[in-house]
């Protein structure tokens, strides 16, 4: 209970009414309002001292607030008691002072006893007449009520909640979380605070997914959950390294000369493009492809005499195949000239259009090449009007675009078509600097089983030499061996070389560039960089296993182990499962990557039954024995084509048949047997037929009670394969609860050919 005399409580009804009446909508009040545990400012006012002592008041309860604002952090607790015990020891000396007051003024004083309602904290039935507007009283929060009068100072209104609503929105930002890649449950737990206990419990409830720690969450997932826990999911794309990374800058010496143009041959799957490369290279690459086709990025060279000069000509030949879109979009970024392939006999076709897509959004230089002219198909004028529609018109039709016939079984236009394209590397006047530290791009890379790591890249600018020191993104190493692709040793390799490197210390991305520096302390800084990037930007990550949105509770599943010879054809294979249609059976790769079968694959293929998948790798005869020991299903693939058409087969065996069924006729159950094997049904045929194989369902009182196939079908005694109708017979099933009147239909069930 707080006391007060007459004079100082009529001070402060003044004071507090003014500053109410801003914050609420007040009626005039004849009553003396009485209040609940009031927030007094000071225990003892007068006039002389009553501005200064609200100042004071004012700066005290400021700094409380402060303390309050940070009540949650341990660093700050020890100072917030400290400031307590002060702000105490104030309130004791200041009622010690307020005593003493009252009682030399006891004659003069009126005591009011505060018992009744409190303006803040009763309800709003019982100040009903005050219309407290509670929307008001928020909106004012954090502002300054001034008011100048001779009694009155400023006084600032702020409370505890408006230190709440200030740390929330201090820590808007800290809700937005960035998604790039997939995550592990135990990763996301991380990134969002939330324990991996209560991410899967939500899982199980609300997705019906059961799963572990580490499991892996797609994108969609990690989206659907982080927006569950009111996190803004953001997606951040990295597309340039070099605007985060520290890349260096070489200075260039005034050695600056030409390089070698680099061709990359693009276009459809068996439209001649490796025995056009065998007519100009006078090879027989084509013998030497299993299945026919070119699954893999490969590198020639040859010299050709253009105006009495030599030029050397660096050829990229390119997969054909839909499934090898990485590997030509590679080959498009570090290409000078494109030799884009159709076939007379054949036309435009769609990896035909995608390299057409290439060659416009990259501005190559192009030259369009008609192959297998010898069939003396005229179809040539029809193509020229489809590329015409893309944009590609030919210099015979008022283009710019060199369009060439050639047969690569009778060498016809070959020449033509090798000075054509010295003509246009002569036009592009393409530089190198020779003296500069090599840089370029990395096209592919595999494991060798007896050297390791081996990268294969493309010299853009530079050269490189035994000895020095590369980076590629995070990977980085010394160059200890350099082999051209025709397999010879070489100490040196300049600008436009295409070279199989043994340098890094794992396998770089495919597609990343790399960089040569002076030391190795260089090196280091700038590899170190990528480390503090999201896994998102070394995308070869590939998913243990798969958490999607469009998992059913009970959906099959193929568990499969993938080992593929390189990057290029592994990131092939995965695209190729991926587009393969999973509705009724989920594709699930439990490890994919390059280089040999080892242990770990087997014993992982053990604990989760799956099948084992290679492609173009070596089999141990150790690990072949622990394959067979194990009964582990394991296939080697060397086209993937064959590949493909197996995977889509073991997806049919684990789709169930489904039948379709023709009525055949209908039986009315009329007595039932009780044998040995179970109940006998004894019927009458009263339309159609029964066959011993037939589908039944069992109708009683219009309800089906039983579906299923019958196991034996008798007539006066005797097995039968079929009865007609008018006549009885007996008929068992798995159904047991026969009774009589029940109505029985036949069907024929004719077995429905599986899809995916």
């Amino acid at each position: 209970m707080v006391s007060m005399d007459y004079k100082q409580y009529t001070i402060f009804q003044n004071s507090f009414y003014k500053i109410t009446s801003s914050l609420c909508n007040l009626e005039y009040y004849e009553d003396i309002l009485f209040l609940t545990n009031p927030k007094i400012l000071i225990s003892n006012i007068n006039n002389s001292n009553f501005l200064v002592d609200v100042k004071e008041i004012i700066s005290a309860d400021d700094k409380s607030r402060n303390t309050t604002s940070v009540k949650f952090d341990k660093k700050y607790k020890s100072l917030a008691n400290n400031d307590n015990q002060d702000s105490s020891k104030s309130k004791k000396n200041k009622s010690k002072l307020g005593k003493s007051k009252n009682r030399n003024d006891n004659n003069e004083v009126k005591k009011f006893t505060i018992i009744s309602d409190d303006l803040f904290t009763s309800d709003s039935n019982s100040r009903s007449a005050l219309k407290l507007r509670k929307s008001n009283l928020k909106n004012k929060k954090n502002r300054s009520i001034i008011e100048n009068s001779s009694d009155h100072t400023v006084v600032e209104y702020l409370d505890k909640e408006d230190a709440d609503h200030n740390f929330i929105y201090s820590t808007e930002s800290s809700k937005n979380l960035f998604i790039d890649n997939p995550l592990s449950i135990k990763e996301f737990s991380l990134k969002i605070n939330i324990s991996e206990a209560e991410i899967i419990t939500y899982l199980f409830l609300n997705k019906g997914i059961s799963a572990t720690i580490n499991e892996i969450l797609d994108f969609n997932m990690c989206s659907d959950l982080a927006k569950y826990y009111g996190f803004n999911v953001l997606r951040s794309q990295i597309h340039n390294i070099s605007s985060i990374v520290n890349v260096p800058k070489y200075e260039s010496s005034s050695v600056i000369n030409e390089r070698s143009p680099v061709i990359t041959i693009f276009g459809h799957v068996d439209h001649g493009k490796t025995t056009l490369l065998d007519s100009i290279l006078k090879t027989n690459l084509v013998d030497k492809e299993r299945g026919g086709i070119t699954q893999s990025i490969s590198a020639h060279e040859i010299f050709h005499q253009y105006k009495s000069r030599e030029f050397k000509l660096v050829f990229l030949d390119t997969p054909g195949h839909q499934s090898f879109k990485s590997m030509r979009l590679r080959g498009a970024t570090i290409t000078d000239i494109v030799l884009l392939i159709v076939a007379v006999d054949d036309g435009l076709k769609p990896q035909t259009i995608e390299s057409i897509n290439y060659i416009k959004d990259m501005s190559l230089k192009c030259i369009v090449v008609l192959t297998k002219s010898d069939k003396l198909i005229n179809n040539v004028q029809q193509i020229k009007k489809d590329l015409a529609t893309y944009d590609l018109l030919c210099d015979d039709w008022g283009g710019n675009i060199n369009c060439i016939e050639v047969s690569a079984i009778n060498s016809y236009n070959i020449d033509k078509l090798l000075s054509q394209i010295c003509l246009i590397a002569e036009s592009q006047k393409l530089l190198a600097n020779p003296q500069d530290l090599a840089s370029g791009v990395i096209i592919d890379g595999f494991l060798n089983k007896k050297q390791g790591p081996i990268a294969i890249l493309v010299i853009q600018n530079g050269t490189l030499k035994m000895g020095d020191i590369i980076v590629s993104e995070n990977v980085l190493g010394k160059v200890k061996s350099i082999v051209s692709f025709a397999g010879g040793k070489l100490e040196v390799a300049g600008p436009s070389s295409v070279v199989k490197v043994l340098c890094f210390s794992s396998v770089p991305r495919a597609g990343s560039t790399f960089l040569v520096f002076d030391n190795e302390k260089e090196a280091k800084r700038y590899s170190n960089n990528y480390l503090n990037l999201e896994p998102s930007s070394l995308p070869l990550t590939i998913l243990n296993k798969r958490i999607s949105l469009t998992n059913q509770v009970n959906q099959k599943q193929l568990n499969l182990i993938i080992k593929a010879d390189t990057q290029g054809s592994l990131e092939a294979i995965i695209d190729l499962l991926s587009n393969i249609s999973q509705l009724k059976v989920q594709i699930n790769i439990i490890t994919a990557s390059f280089g040999n079968i080892t242990n770990n694959d087997i014993h992982l293929a053990m604990t989760t039954k799956s099948s084992i998948l290679a492609f173009n790798v070596n089999v141990l005869s150790k690990i072949n024995n622990l394959i067979k020991q194990y009964k582990i299903n394991f296939n080697i693939f060397y086209v993937i084509y064959d590949l493909l058409n197996y995977v889509q087969s073991l997806m049919l065996d684990l789709i169930d048949p489904e039948y379709n069924m023709t009525l055949t006729g209908n039986i009315l159950v009329q007595t039932i047997f009780k044998m040995n094997k179970g109940f006998v049904a004894g019927c009458l045929v009263t339309n159609g037929k029964v066959n011993y194989t037939s589908y039944i369902y069992v109708y009683r009182k219009n309800i089906i009670v039983y579906k299923g196939y019958i196991n034996s079908l008798k007539y006066m005694k005797n097995d039968v394969q079929e009865v007609f109708a008018p006549s009885e017979c007996g008929l068992m099933s798995d159904f047991q609860e026969w009774q009589q009147s029940d109505l029985i239909e036949a069907y024929d069930t004719v077995a429905k050919d599986k899809e995916l």
